[in-house]
Formats: C-alpha cells, sequence, structure tokens
C-alpha cells in the first residue's frame, strides 16, 4: 500500500469551523454580522486521471463550513460512474471533507467527484462598546491550541517571545487597544510583499517583509506570545486573522482583523468566503500537523495525476 502525497496547495485553495465561543454574549459587545446583498455559488472537487494501473482509492477534499458571518446550503454532490461512497464527513466542529472511492483506474482513464456548495456572507463589524472586553483568564479546552506554535507561526520562538514583551503595548490600556497595539506594530514594521509560497514569520520578521501569510502569522505569533488566543482565516486569494476577547460577561468571541490591505480592525468587510479558519490540522498520510487541511489521496498502484477543483460557478449556472 502506498499513500500518495497531498497536493502542494496554492493559497486560494486552502479551506475550514472554530472553536465555537459561547452562543450567549453581551450584545454591545459582540461581534456582529451585517448581510451583504449577494449570495455566490463554489465547486469543490477533485479530478483523477490514471497514469498506470491503480486500485482501491480513497479521496479526501476540504469543503466550507457554516460559521457565524456565513450559512452554508449543500446544493449537490456530483461524481462520475465509477466513483463510489461519495459524501461528506465532518472534522469535529472545525471543518469537513468529502471522501470518495474509486474501484480502479486504468491509464488514460478519469475519474472525478464534487459538491456544489451555496454561500451566503455576512460582513462582520465591530462591537459598539469595545471597553468591557477582556482577555480570557485561562484559555481552556479547543482555545488552548491558539496558544501554542502552529506551521510557520513560531510563538515560542525566543525572538518572538522577546519582541512581544517588548513592543510598544499600553497594559493599562482596554484589552482591545492592546491587541490593536500589536495589529498596528506589524502593519508599520511589516511592509506587503507578494510571494508565491508560505514562509515562516520569522521569515517575515528578518526580511521586515511578507505578504498576507506572513503578516498575518506574525501578529497571531505575537499574540500568542502574550497569551492572547488568535488563528488564521482563509478565504479565496487571501488571509487574515482573528483574536480572541471575552466580554464582561465571560462570554468569549473571535474578531477578525486585516494585516495586509485595507486597514481593517475588529471588523471585516470582504465578501469572499471563508474556507478555513485555523493553522493546525491532522491529515492523513502526514505525521506532522499542516498550516491547512488539503486533499488527500490513498491507493494501491501507479500514482494518477490529479486536479484539485475550486471554483466559482457562475450564477446562471448555479440557478439550472
Amino acid at each position: 500500500m502506498r499513500f500518495i502525497a497531498a497536493l502542494p496547495c496554492c493559497l486560494i485553495l486552502a479551506l475550514p469551523h472554530c472553536c465555537v465561543a459561547q452562543e450567549e454574549h453581551s450584545a454591545a459587545q459582540a461581534p456582529r454580522v451585517v448581510e451583504l446583498p449577494q449570495t455566490t455559488t463554489w465547486k469543490f472537487g477533485v479530478r483523477l486521471t490514471g497514469s498506470g494501473q491503480t486500485d482501491r482509492i480513497q479521496v479526501t477534499l476540504p469543503v466550507p463550513v457554516a460559521w457565524p458571518e456565513q450559512n452554508i446550503r449543500i446544493v449537490s454532490i456530483d461524481s462520475t460512474d465509477n466513483v463510489s461512497g461519495a459524501k461528506i464527513k465532518a472534522l469535529g466542529n472545525d471543518a469537513s471533507q468529502l471522501f470518495f472511492k474509486v474501484r480502479s483506474l486504468g491509464s488514460g482513464e478519469t475519474a472525478e467527484a464534487s459538491v456544489t456548495v451555496e454561500i451566503e456572507k455576512l460582513e462582520s463589524v465591530a462591537p459598539e462598546d469595545t471597553s468591557g472586553l477582556r482577555f480570557a483568564a485561562a484559555p481552556k479546552g479547543s482555545l488552548r491550541k491558539y496558544l501554542t506554535p502552529s506551521p510557520f507561526i513560531e510563538s515560542n520562538d525566543r525572538r518572538i517571545k522577546e519582541l512581544a514583551a517588548s513592543l510598544p503595548v499600553d497594559t493599562d490600556a482596554p484589552a482591545w487597544d492592546q491587541v490593536k497595539s500589536i495589529y498596528e506594530w506589524v502593519r508599520e514594521n511589516i511592509e506587503y510583499e507578494f510571494d508565491t509560497e508560505i514562509r515562516s514569520c520569522l521569515t517575515a520578521l528578518d526580511a521586515g517583509s511578507g505578504d498576507c501569510e506572513e503578516m498575518s502569522s506574525l501578529f497571531i505569533a505575537l499574540c500568542r506570545a502574550r497569551g492572547i488566543p488568535a488563528r488564521a482565516v482563509w478565504i479565496p486569494e487571501h488571509t487574515y486573522p482573528e483574536f480572541y476577547l471575552e466580554d464582561a460577561e465571560g462570554n468569549g468571541h473571535w474578531f477578525p482583523c486585516q494585516c495586509a490591505g485595507t486597514y481593517a480592525f475588529g471588523h471585516m468587510p470582504e465578501a469572499k468566503p471563508v474556507l478555513q479558519k485555523g493553522d493546525k490540522f491532522r491529515v492523513t498520510g502526514h505525521r506532522e500537523p499542516l498550516r491547512y487541511i488539503q486533499p488527500t489521496l490513498k491507493a494501491y498502484g501507479d500514482n494518477p495525476r490529479w486536479e484539485w477543483l475550486v471554483q466559482q460557478v457562475p450564477s446562471e449556472e448555479a440557478d439550472e
């Protein structure tokens, strides 16, 4: 038996549901959502092409899930006749995967499965009152993973800890303002520079530059080094971070901010769908955690060629 390595993903394809904060909130201090005037439809799938004889193929690929700012409706699960068992499986609260099997695939033969998803995106708006927001005294459960290192987010590195401790943050200021100081330091000291690869936040720190990946990673690492839960959010062609605070009643909330691009702290006017939240995932066939969930393939025989399909469906096709 052999495990075929997962695709080296392009960032626009990374995908997942969060460590969910408590449902009840203080209305003035909770993040709000405002409906946007559009709903989009997306297709997520994998197409296989045989390069020799391959048997007992099993494939998984990530698909979006619902978030407070996003509603999801599965339109259809489609596959070629040689695909069996196509279904969606939940990975806890953080993500879902489309799973399917192909009994055999000969040279030149193809197999494909996909899920079509209708996504209604809401705009995240900053809370009306931030003065009472505070740091979580003792983050518990799934929150704790957002305080530890992740791939490319070396929050325990000595340089990150020293920088986090030396930042011009007024520790007597409200928690919201303290996080805002970290956010503004990253934007002021790391110059945006597009890159085709994901690099460490330490690389961005050394170079003084990075793209949305590295800038978000550095913000997340600095937050975590100061005991503030933070995580990455992935949307098509972009990444931004979220940070976690509690309101005066002790209810937790995630707040977005945009390190690369238009200044946006505590709100997110982005209409593109959320593909994934988080930055440390266990994926079949990989011993070490990965930055994002990606397709996996398990099979006997020759490696088939494969293509990861992530595309927006034109409105006229979605209506058919």
